[in-house]
This record gives C-alpha cells, structure tokens and sequence, in this order.
C-alpha cells in the first residue's frame, strides 16, 4: 500500500506507547551471546501496528566503559519486530532503543522525490551584463510554478538537471553562471513536520555481561586488513566491531599500519591518492594532509571562488607525496548564501579518466548524504557512471586499489530524510554495481561504528575520522 498522506502526529508508531522487553526477561548473559529484544509498536493514541516498515535500532552502551555496540531489527511485517544485539564486554551495559524512521516518513518521502526528483530544490543564477536572476532547479522537470525549463543535462555530465528559463527576456539558458543550494522543499509545511527528524532514544534495560574464562571483552580481530581480500569486505555480519574504553575493535580485521607520518609517506610514494564524495572525504582529506604536513590549495586549473567545494590538491613533490580531493556531481547542497561557478562540479567519471596511467593509483568513492535528497535511481546512475570509469583505470592502471565508503549514520534535527531507510537502499545498490569488481574493490563499512557511537551531527565525529581512515588505508598499506 503506497503511503501518501498521515492523520497526524499521533497517529504514527510513538516510542512512549510502544512496548519493548528484553526476551524472557533474561536481563543476564556471557560475552558472545545474543540480547534479544521483543518490540510491538503502537501509535501515539495506543493502537496496536499491524504493518511493518518502520526501521527501528538496538544497541548496547556503556559509557563509564566508554563502550558500545550496535545491533540489528527483524521486521516481522506485522507491526512486531525482533532485535538482536551481542554483547562484547564484561560489565552492566544499557540497552539503548529508537524508532528511526516510521513506515509513513519513508512513503511520503519517496512519494515526493520520484515526484520532483528532489526533496529540496536547488538554484542557478542566470547572468548577462547587468541583468541577473536566479531560478529552481531540479533532476526532473516538476517544480511548482515552472512552466518553462532549460535542460542542462549535457553540461551535468549527462546526469539529468533541470532549471526554470529566466522570466527576463533578454536573459536565456545560455547565460547559467551560478549554482547554489536552495531553501525551497519540494513538500509541504505538513509532510515537512512529519519528515523533520524528532529522534529519541528508549533505555529499556540494563544488561548483565558475565565474563568467560579469558578476557573481559570479546576481542578484535587476529586478522591484519592487508591480508583480508577485497571481495569479503562485501559480506560483513553485524557488528563489524564495538567501541571499549574509546578504541574502535573491528571484527574483520586489525589495522595493518600505524597513524604516523613515517607509515604514510612510505605507503603513498608515488601513488596518486583521489578521494571524491562530499563533506565526509574532505574530512578524511584533510587528516591524511595534516599527518603528511601538505599545504591544501584549490587544483590548479579550477575556478577560484569562495566556496570549498572544488577540487582541492595537496603534495610533496620531493616526498613523491600527491593527495586530490572533488565533490561528486549535481545534485550537490553546499551553502545557501555563498554561490559558486556551475564549472567547479565534474562527474566523477571525468575525474577518474584524468589519473595517470602505469600509476598505483589510490581511489576512494563516496556518494550518500547529498544524493539521499534524490531518488534510488538517480544514485545508481553516478555510481554506474564512475564504476565504468574504475573499470577503464584498472585497464590502463591494474595495480590500482579502489576503495569505496559506504553510509553512516547521523540524526541531526534539521534534516527530514529517512536515513536508516536510504542507507539500507544505496548499500544495496553499491553492492549490486560493484558486484562484478569486488575482487578490485573494498567497501569500508562504518555504518555499525556510528550507530554505535551514536552519532548526531552530519559529520561523523571528529576523533573517528583518522580511525577510519587508517582501517581504509590498511587494506591497501602495511608497515
């Protein structure tokens, strides 16, 4: 049943109404084993759910411990659901449990933006002499109050863009100079207050983890990264690890190299580093660039403006360091207030195809957060787009290690996308695509790690950043 509409806010599953148990009350368990969790959703009024859909999360935290770990939920399609949590440390964790996204915030959402291709529009400004003017745009022609449109899709990279024509008649599609985000949504002031994240956590009980004969925890993984093949990064079981006293303890494997100048400048002489995505590689960018000491500087054949998000360089041409950072393509949300030169966005896949050839080139892919305010589809047209690029440098460059960063999570309030909900969708699209390489190609999980950490802000939190990227680069680098 399509969902397009809601009665009100009470009608929707509510957390205070809903009821959830641990199984068989067993509130007392030994490292290793599974905390089960018995949930039965209820609206705000009290009624009981009879459908599933709603993404829901479990996990364990014990923050004396500095300790954490995430589970995962069965939905059984009837309004119940199970979720499942294993406990990796001796001690007396909280049982943490949170309605992600309800059933009605995933249809109307999806609704709209197969609708209007996006969920908030963005802008371009048109300009000739003194004449300027500024107009929506979006992935498909829908927007309200625009009849007339200039089809920018071959200047997108072949990815579809549309833009109102200016009004002004002596201004035409050729005079597009700026693209900025917009504060326009393509949903109303109603479906935007429902949409509007309201996240709140449930603690539904304090768990007893009985140490074994061994350690207090779990352990990690005796398994170094640089030995674990590409294609079993793909088939990874929650958890993918936990967090015990701050220190992320991943299950598949153990960091073959160390956060230190000296590792890094051996492991990236001479191979050309490209990071592409977002906000999320930047920060990644900017760690390995403050470890080597590089100076960032706009590419030199890039458009100098105000706004970061362009191709940035960063190198040592004595060390045979070179590092390059670029957004992926429109749709792209930076500021609202600063526009910037519509020439600062490229495909990926051009980007890809200007690396050397002969070259150990390392690649890390990234598209999530500003692709979640589109449709399924356009994300699988960059990701095929930039795919067919990796397959184009693995030919002229097959000592190249490709790696690509799947979602994370992150439930600041300003956003009305139903994360839990894409990141599961465009998970499954980046292993569908990259099906055929994944003997050339990781996939850097870090989904578990920031549900367990539970993170708020758009960005995962600072202190993660040169954690994950030392777990990225150790399947690729060792001491």
């Amino acid at each position: 049943m399509t969902i397009t509409d809601f009665k009100d806010l009470l009608s929707l599953v509510n957390i205070s109404t809903s009821v959830i148990s641990m199984r068989n009350n067993k509130s007392e368990v030994r490292i290793g084993d599974d905390v089960i969790v018995d949930i039965d959703l209820y609206s705000g009024r009290g009624g009981r759910s009879t459908r599933g859909g709603d993404m829901l999360r479990v996990w364990l935290r014990e923050p004396s411990r500095h300790a954490s770990v995430s589970g995962y939920v069965i939905d059984h399609d009837n309004g119940s659901y199970t979720g499942v949590v294993k406990a990796m440390w001796a001690g007396n964790p909280e049982l943490i449990f949170s309605i992600a996204n309800t059933k009605e915030h995933i249809g109307i959402f999806m609704n709209i933006v197969h609708k209007h291709g996006l969920i908030k529009f963005l802008r371009a400004r048109f300009m000739k002499g003194n004449l300027t003017e500024i107009t929506l745009c979006s992935i498909i022609p829908n927007i309200p109050d625009v009849t007339d449109y200039c089809n920018f899709t071959t200047q997108n990279f072949n990815f579809s863009f549309y833009c109102g024509k200016p009004k002004h008649m002596n201004l035409d599609c050729e005079d597009w100079v700026l693209y900025a985000a917009s504060s326009n949504y393509s949903c109303n002031m109603k479906n935007k207050a429902l949409m509007q994240n309201r996240y709140i956590s449930k603690e539904i009980g304090t768990v007893k983890v009985l140490a074994d004969s061994g350690s207090g925890t779990k352990g990690e993984s005796d398994t170094s990264c640089h030995d674990v093949i590409s294609k079993q990064t793909w088939q990874t079981s929650n958890p993918t690890g936990y967090f015990y006293k701050g220190k992320w303890r991943s299950l598949i494997c153990k960091p073959s190299l160390t956060w230190t100048y000296k590792s890094y400048a051996k492991c990236l002489k001479n191979r050309p580093v490209l990071m592409t995505g977002d906000s999320t590689t930047r920060n990644w960018y900017v760690s390995l660039t403050k470890l080597l000491n590089l100076t960032i500087f706009d590419g030199r054949h890039e458009i100098k403006d105000a706004a970061w998000q362009k191709f940035a360089e960063a190198g040592n041409n004595t060390k045979s360091l070179s590092l390059y950072w670029t957004p992926h393509e429109i749709p792209f949300y930076g500021s609202e207030r600063i526009e910037q030169n519509k020439n600062n966005f490229r495909s990926i896949a051009s980007r890809i195809d200007n690396l050397p050839g002969r070259k150990r080139i390392i690649l890390i892919l990234h598209w999530y957060a500003h692709l979640a305010r589109t449709t399924p589809q356009q994300y699988r047209e960059h990701v095929t787009s930039a795919k067919q690029a990796v397959v184009r440098l693995l030919k002229r460059s097959p000592h190249s290690k490709i790696l690509v960063k799947g979602p994370h999570s992150y439930t600041y309030n300003y956003f009305v996308e139903p994360f839990d909900y894409i990141s599961r969708i465009y998970s499954q699209i980046l292993y569908e695509e990259f099906k055929d390489l994944q003997d050339n190609v990781y996939f850097i999980d870090q989904w578990d790690a920031t549900i367990a950490n539970e993170n708020f802000d758009i960005h995962p939190k600072p202190a993660l950043d040169p954690i994950m990227v030392n777990f990225a680069f150790s399947f690729i680098c060792k001491q």
